[in-house]
C-alpha cells in the first residue's frame, strides 16, 4: 500500500507537471485588440470535401503573396479544397507538400490577403508569451488563445513549440505568433487526455518549403511524423505514455536513450529526472533538473520538481529559495507552488 509520503510525491509529481502547463506569465502584456483583429486578416479558413463528400474544416496562414500553408492532414486525399474569408471563397492553382513534417501550402491567384511578418521559432525561450490564432473549434472568425512557450523541441533542422495556448478542432494549420505579432509557427497537434500539451510546427520549415515545387496530387504520399508507429516517433511522443500511467522504469530507459541523442535538450532530461524522481532515486533526479535548468535557465517544471523533493525531505529553506526564482520568473505560477508547498494558505472564497 502507497503511504502518505509516496502518495504526496506521485500526486504532486504528475500535478506539477500539469499545473506548468497551464501557468502563464503576468509580466507581459497581450497584443492589444486592434493589433489582433489587424493579424487575423491574415488567417484563413480551409474547407475540404473528401471522397465520400465529407466535409472538413482547418485553418490556413497567409505565408506569401497567394500562398497559404495549413497542415497536410487537413488537405490529404481532399477532391476539392477552398479557402474562405470576408465572404469570398477561393480554390487553390497549385500545392507544395511536406508531408512528413504535416506542412502544405496552397497556391491561388490573385489572393487579397496579406502575409504575415515572419519571426523565427529558433529564436524562441522558455516561459515567452505567445498567442494562438486560428478558427479553433470551427469558429466563424479567428479566435485567439494566449500563453507561454513550455518546451522548445529540436527536430529536423529547428525546433518544435510546445505552449499552452490551446486549441480545439478546426485549428490545424493556425497560426503561433509572437506577441508582435510575427509568425513563429503553425499549429498541429494536441496530446490526448485533460492536461493537453499543444504543439506547433516551426516556421523554419514552410520558408524552405516555399522554395520546392508544386505536387500535382493531394494525395498523402507519407504518414507525418506524430502519426507513424510507436517505436518510430520521436523522443518526445514516446515518452507520454509512460508518463501518464507512471511507468518510471519504461520512462527511464527511454529517456536515457534521449538524453544519450539529444545531450542538449532541455526536455529531455527534464524526463530522466521525472523518471528518476518516480523511481525515489532523488539524487538522481536533482542532478537531472540542475541540468535541465543549466540549458534553460527559466524552465518552470524543473524548479517545481526540484522544490517538491526538497519539501520531501523537508528542506524549507531551498522550497522558499525556490519560491523567490519562481516569482521572478511567473508571479501566478510562484503563487499556486507557494501553495502546494503550504508558503501559503490558500484563501476562501468571498
Amino acid at each position: 500500500m502507497e503511504n502518505a509520503h509516496q502518495s504526496l510525491r506521485t500526486k504532486a509529481l504528475i500535478a506539477g507537471c500539469a499545473v506548468c502547463l497551464f501557468s502563464p506569465l503576468v509580466q507581459a502584456q497581450p497584443p492589444k485588440p486592434e493589433l489582433v483583429l489587424a493579424l487575423s486578416q491574415s488567417v484563413a479558413k480551409v474547407h475540404i470535401e473528401d471522397a465520400q463528400g465529407r466535409l472538413g474544416v482547418g485553418s490556413g496562414v497567409v505565408v506569401a503573396v497567394n500562398h497559404v500553408a495549413t497542415n497536410c492532414h487537413v488537405i490529404a486525399n481532399a477532391r476539392g479544397i477552398a479557402v474562405n474569408k470576408m465572404g469570398e471563397s477561393f480554390a487553390p492553382i497549385a500545392l507544395k507538400a511536406d508531408w512528413r513534417h504535416d506542412l502544405c501550402i496552397l497556391k491561388f491567384d490573385n489572393l487579397p490577403l496579406k502575409p504575415f511578418e515572419y519571426g523565427e521559432a529558433d529564436k524562441l525561450h522558455y516561459e515567452q508569451h505567445v498567442m494562438a490564432l486560428s478558427y479553433s473549434g470551427n469558429s466563424p472568425k479567428p479566435v485567439e488563445s494566449f500563453g507561454t512557450v513550455k518546451a522548445l523541441i529540436p527536430l529536423d533542422g529547428s525546433v518544435l513549440v510546445r505552449t499552452t495556448a490551446g486549441f480545439k478542432m478546426g485549428a490545424s494549420g493556425g497560426a503561433l505568433l509572437d506577441y508582435d505579432g510575427k509568425l513563429v509557427g503553425f499549429t498541429t497537434f494536441k496530446s490526448p487526455g485533460r492536461r493537453s500539451q499543444y504543439f506547433s510546427l516551426p516556421v523554419e520549415w514552410v520558408k524552405d518549403l516555399l522554395e520546392q515545387p508544386d505536387v500535382e496530387l493531394t494525395a498523402q504520399m507519407e504518414q507525418p511524423f506524430w502519426d507513424v508507429p510507436e517505436n518510430e516517433r520521436p523522443f518526445f511522443m514516446q515518452v507520454v505514455q509512460p508518463l501518464q500511467t507512471e511507468a518510471w522504469s519504461t520512462l527511464e530507459l527511454i529517456s536515457k536513450a534521449w538524453v544519450t541523442v539529444e545531450p542538449d535538450t532541455p526536455e529531455a532530461w527534464l524526463h530522466l529526472g521525472l523518471a528518476q524522481q518516480g523511481l525515489q532515486d532523488y539524487k538522481a533526479a536533482k542532478k537531472s533538473y540542475n541540468r535541465v535548468l543549466t540549458l534553460a535557465p527559466s524552465h518552470s517544471t524543473a524548479y517545481y520538481q526540484l522544490g517538491l523533493m526538497a519539501k520531501l525531505q523537508g528542506d524549507i529553506m531551498e522550497v522558499t529559495r525556490i519560491s523567490e526564482v519562481l516569482g521572478s520568473i511567473d508571479a501566478d505560477f510562484a503563487e499556486t507552488y507557494n501553495l502546494d508547498m503550504d508558503l501559503v494558505t490558500a484563501q476562501a472564497p468571498v
